[in-house]
């Protein structure tokens, strides 16, 4: 039997003559590589071969659509709070509101950034976002966090309506940096990277907890990778 990969249309139906789709049933040629690490940091390592009859859930645990797994050989989310951001686009110079700090609350992503499109958007992003003497909103210190709210992915913008800042335009400000969470409970990925791997390394987590990658040659017949 063959390795089947859940929802990920393994019948061959992929357009593209070049499709590994056509191996899956036929041959022993790819590895599947997964990595997960828990709440508790503990990290998992899971491996099939395109041979075995083993199962694969590559959906989403929330059960949604995921970006078709073929295109995602390599997937890494990191999300996690706010650590740093800056302004993009918008915002027009209010006298009357010279060295104004708004307080601007319950932002939410927009689901654009490093993880896109397997991450749901970051939420409850506050904010402190300050005028300076000539009532515009620039430099470093215009945008400063007040709290990093959860599930932000690097370069993920947001939105910040002009009500929020009494002006005309909205604006648009990029997440440059979060605090890393390396917990699956943080987004809604089954793994958190994987890979198709046409068995020229392996992967093992040795007696030290450490993940190693190991290059070489195999030697199917007796001891394996070397």
């Amino acid at each position: 039997m063959a390795l089947y990969l859940s929802e990920s249309g393994v019948d061959g139906s992929s357009s593209g003559s070049g499709s590994m789709y056509s191996y899956f049933n036929t041959s022993n040629r790819f590895n599947f590589h997964a990595l997960r690490r828990d709440a508790d940091g503990m990290l998992y390592y899971t491996k099939a071969n395109t041979s075995d009859s083993d199962t694969i859930d590559v959906f989403n645990v929330d059960g949604s659509s995921q970006v078709d797994f073929m295109d995602a050989w390599s997937n890494v989310v990191e999300v996690g709070a706010v650590k740093s951001a800056q302004l993009i686009s918008g915002g027009l110079p209010i006298d009357s509101d010279a060295n104004v700090t708004y307080t601007v609350t319950g932002l939410v992503g927009n689901k654009d950034g490093d993880g896109e499109p397997n991450q749901k958007p970051g939420t409850g992003l506050n904010l402190l976002i300050t005028r300076d003497a000539d009532g515009l909103i620039r430099g470093v210190d215009a945008i400063s966090i007040h709290s990093g709210g959860s599930s932000f992915s690097p370069g993920e913008t947001v939105t910040v309506a002009s009500s929020k800042i009494n002006d005309v335009t909205d604006l648009t400000i990029r997440i440059t940096d979060v605090v890393k969470s390396f917990s699956n409970n943080e987004n809604i990925d089954k793994y958190q990277q994987y890979k198709f791997e046409a068995r020229k390394i392996t992967y093992f987590i040795d007696g030290e907890g450490y993940f190693v990658a190991r290059f070489g040659t195999y030697d199917y017949a007796g001891e394996g990778p070397k």
